[in-house]
């Protein structure tokens, strides 16, 4: 009999902690995330949260990472929504809008313009440099400083370089502005408690968010749980996103949560575990907790060591269609070597050797058109 009111003890409680959705006529777990307007991860988005039994809602700010957002009032958020949606106003004011954006806005020309606040740790300096280093060497991208930039005297450059990331440490966590936001002072928070100490892959996670990279948890075809109760950053870092280009789903990327951050590998992969925006009474799921959790399989989730041969293609999926004349000279102004500099002094020296010379040429000329 003791067991039993004690069981009865815990329904009413979960019962307590749920939302009841007045459509569906289900009730939805504490923690649980539902969209109201827009998609998953973009600016202006409207998401509402169960806490404690009551939903609260959200307006997403397109900077991912955060620990929380701030409550606002569901009515008068979704009715500024729905006057900016409407088709009958203004059309000047709607053609802004990312109505269904395939992804985030990307930085012209590939090239990705910084600037340091002058009250930031100086304890950031080597990561970003490792940072560059990184992006610079296994992908397109080109990550520069303000000043680099105007040195450059390249107009096509970060809006002549008016549009720039600001790296500042002003807030506890680490976040980041997703793509190209086309303005100075695109957050980009580095506080030395998530980086100092540790690999260089916290600082290149979120300047893979300024890229214009989302999560890659939050691939539709992830292979994790979602454990409320472990959860660190705020519910819209975890909802599944089927509205961007993808790549294969990658365990080991640099962009994707570790075990600690609130997702984890299941025992058993053939249990229906209920989805983060999932209702137990609708489909049946089961409610994912930490004994749910594979400890050792899950040890892969969130490396940051670098950038994974998949984070390298999904850049190189989002920005093949740039020009690299701009990387080209940024190697050579500010680097002073480049891989075009490299491949002409290859084929200069190749020239004057012998046949068997030739023949490695064209292994070296097979290599260059598989990167």
């Amino acid at each position: 009999m003791k067991l039993t009111w004690l069981a009865c003890l815990a329904t009413v409680g979960a019962a307590y902690d749920s939302c009841y959705h007045e459509e569906e006529k289900v009730h939805y777990r504490h923690g649980a995330i539902e969209y109201l307007r827009g998609h998953p991860g973009y600016k202006g988005a409207i998401y509402r949260v169960c806490q404690d039994g009551v939903y609260h809602c959200k307006v997403s700010d397109q900077i991912l990472d955060q620990p929380s957002l701030p409550s606002v009032d569901c009515d008068q958020a979704l009715a500024e929504y729905d006057i900016m949606h409407d088709p009958d106003v203004d059309m000047g004011r709607r053609l802004g809008l990312m109505v269904k954006p395939p992804a985030a806005e990307l930085w012209p020309a590939g090239v990705v313009c910084y600037a340091l606040s002058d009250k930031a740790d100086p304890a950031i300096k080597p990561y970003l440099e490792a940072t560059v280093t990184e992006y610079r060497t296994k992908t397109p991208i080109r990550v520069i400083t303000v000043e680099q930039c105007l040195a450059l005297r390249m107009p096509t450059l970060c809006g002549n370089c008016k549009n720039f990331a600001l790296v500042e440490d002003s807030k506890p966590g680490c976040f980041a502005f997703v793509g190209y936001e086309g303005k100075p002072n695109q957050v980009i928070n580095l506080h030395p408690d998530c980086y100092l100490n540790q690999p260089p892959g916290h600082v290149q996670h979120e300047f893979g968010h300024a890229i214009g990279l989302f999560h890659e948890h939050s691939h539709p075809k992830r292979k994790i749980i979602i454990v409320e109760e472990a959860l660190k950053a705020s519910r819209n870092n975890y909802v599944k996103k089927t509205d961007t280009k993808l790549t294969a789903y990658d365990m080991g990327s640099v962009m994707h949560y570790g075990a600690s951050g609130g997702v984890c590998v299941p025992t058993d992969l053939t249990v229906q575990f209920c989805d983060i925006d999932e209702s137990r009474e609708k489909t049946g799921c089961v409610v994912p907790t930490l004994d749910d959790c594979d400890d050792k399989a899950s040890l892969v989730l969130g490396q940051r060591d670098g950038l994974s041969p998949t984070d390298v293609e999904s850049i190189q999926v989002l920005y093949k269609a740039i020009s690299s004349k701009e990387a080209k000279a940024i190697d050579r102004l500010l680097f002073h070597a480049t891989q075009a500099d490299q491949a002409d002094a290859t084929t200069s020296s190749d020239d004057d050797d012998d046949d068997d010379d030739d023949n490695d040429d064209d292994d070296n000329d097979d290599d260059n058109d598989a990167m």
